[in-house]
Order: C-alpha cells, then structure tokens, then sequence
C-alpha cells in the first residue's frame, strides 16, 4: 500500500471514530446517576433564582480508572456565533484564566499555570479547522468569574460572562470529593463543566438559531490541588511544566480540558489522542482524531 492510500485510510478511520463518537453523544442522556443526581439539584437550584442556565455536562479526567461522562439531554450543544445573552464577541470564542486560584500546592506559580493554559487555548486556536474562529484572551479584572464552585461552598456566585470559557484555577481535594464522589479527591486531575441556556419560564433548553444543537452558555474548568500537595495522598504526582510522571504536565491538561471547552468530548483509547478521558503523559499538540474532532464541531462554524 502506497503513502498516499495509507493516509486515506487513515483519515477514514479517524473520520469513522469520530462520527461513532458523536452518534453516541446524540443518543441516551447518560453518566454517573450520583453525578447526574448532583447536576440536577444544581439546576433546581438555578432555576429558584430565575436564571437563565443549566448544567448540562460535567467531563472528568483522570488519572488512573477513568469516568464516565455526564450528560443531561440527549441533543448535542454548540457555541452560537454573535450570542448577546452571553455577551458574545462575534464570531470569537474567549476565555479568561482566574488568577486567584493559578498557584499549586505544589510550587507552579501563578504566572507559570497561566502561560501553560494560553499555550493550550493557542494551539487550539492554530488549528485549520478553527480557521473562522478566533479564540481571544480577556483579560483578569479581579472579578470573580466562576459560578460553578459557589453550589459546594468553595466560592462565591461570580459573574459568568466574563468570558466564554473560564479556566477556575485550582481548588482543593475536599472540591473534588464533593463533585466526583467518594475517591474523587484522589482520581479526577480536572473537569470541565458546560452550561446551556434554558428558557426561565419552560426550564426547556433553547435553540435560537435552529441549527439543531442546544446553546452553549459558559463553560469552567477545575482543577485538582491535590497531586503535589505535601499534606495530601497525591503528593507523589506534582503538578509541573514540561514534567514527565509521575508528575503532571499544566499545558498537557489545559489542552485537554479546554478541548472540552471547544465541545469535544472523550474518545478513545484506541485511538491515541489528546482527548482520551485519562492521562498518560505530556501531549502539546493534536492527534489525528483530536483534529478530526475539531473539524466535525468547528469546520462549518458560524452556521
């Protein structure tokens, strides 16, 4: 078989795993019925105070066993070009790093988790598929910019049109035992948290521009100050930059993270991929079906 035919079939067969991937996606609302349990007290929660939002999905990954996703409905979710209940800016995507929570237990400076995080969201960004996309920073006011944290107590209910896309920073083991359950403390390294817009006066989720996907809201991702807390029992996996493990590498699972955030889902393994729900060293940069992903989500964007 010649190079040419080779990489055909290839791209065939990421094509074809993505396109199970997503199948699946559209098909039972599915995860951890605790985990599931916990979204939809948060949304009663939501709805008592006249909100327009919901959680919809909760992506956890990890280190060691991995987790299922977490899903509400069964209809898929995009980012809605030009939103103005999000304040959107145009045709771009943002986010924003929460700056009060950058350090780690284990030494990373806020300035350094900062720096890996915009090296993720700039990869993603390079991708040819988000060619009529740009993924824009916005800048740390000293607001608070997250809301997710503030249903467990480990927050107050910020602002959550700051940006797009939040990344919350790192909060302690006790958060991730609250969200995750019994062991989560020890086993999630992040998650990332989706929320959709509802219609306050159905509580039904909205399709504005008819493109057959729920409306993408906010999107926050946590992660983990357990690994390399010296008082903890993840004091062996430090969080680091450019770390091999057993340490753990900020950039590796930024990118991931905010690949959830760019409405990929977990896939694989097989095949390798920056998407793999659990962590198995540094990746700085997309695999094939990591961009065959992108392509299906981002390749036609803005409708």
């Amino acid at each position: 078989m010649n190079r040419a035919l080779r990489c055909v079939r290839g791209s065939i067969i990421v094509a074809a795993i993505f396109v199970a991937f997503t199948v699946g996606m559209a098909g039972a609302a599915e995860g951890d019925p605790a985990v599931l349990a916990l979204m939809d007290q948060i949304n009663q929660q939501l709805a008592g105070t006249g909100t327009n939002l919901a959680v919809e999905q909760i992506e956890f990954f990890t280190i060691g066993e991995g987790r299922p996703s977490n899903r509400i409905h069964q209809q898929p979710f995009r980012w809605v070009a030009g939103d103005p209940r999000r304040l959107a800016d145009g045709d771009n995507i943002t986010y924003l790093v929460d700056q009060s929570d950058g350090a780690t237990a284990s030494g990373v400076t806020s300035a350094q988790t900062e720096a890996a995080i915009d090296s993720a969201l700039n990869t993603w960004d390079a991708d040819s598929c988000l060619k009529k996309v740009d993924i824009v920073k916005r800048a740390d006011g000293g607001a608070d910019p997250d809301i997710f944290d503030s249903f467990f107590g480990f927050g107050g209910f910020g602002d959550p049109f700051l940006a797009d896309i939040v990344d919350a920073g790192w909060l302690p083991r006790a958060f991730f035992e609250a969200v995750g359950g019994p062991g989560g403390g020890r086993g999630i390294l992040a998650f990332s948290v989706t929320f959709i817009f509802i219609d306050p006066s159905t509580g039904e989720p909205t399709d504005i521009n008819g493109d057959n996907y729920l409306d993408s809201a906010l999107n926050e991702v946590y992660y983990n100050d357990n690994f390399g807390d010296p008082a903890g029992d993840r004091a062996g996996n430090p969080w680091g930059i450019d770390i091999v493990l057993p340490g753990i590498d900020v950039e590796t699972v930024g990118l991931h993270e905010n690949g959830h955030s760019l409405e990929l889902g977990h896939f694989g393994p097989p095949p390798n991929a920056v998407m793999n729900p659990r962590y198995a060293g540094i990746r700085h940069a997309p695999l094939p079906p990591d961009h065959a992903g992108m392509c299906a989500v981002w390749a036609s964007w803005p409708k």
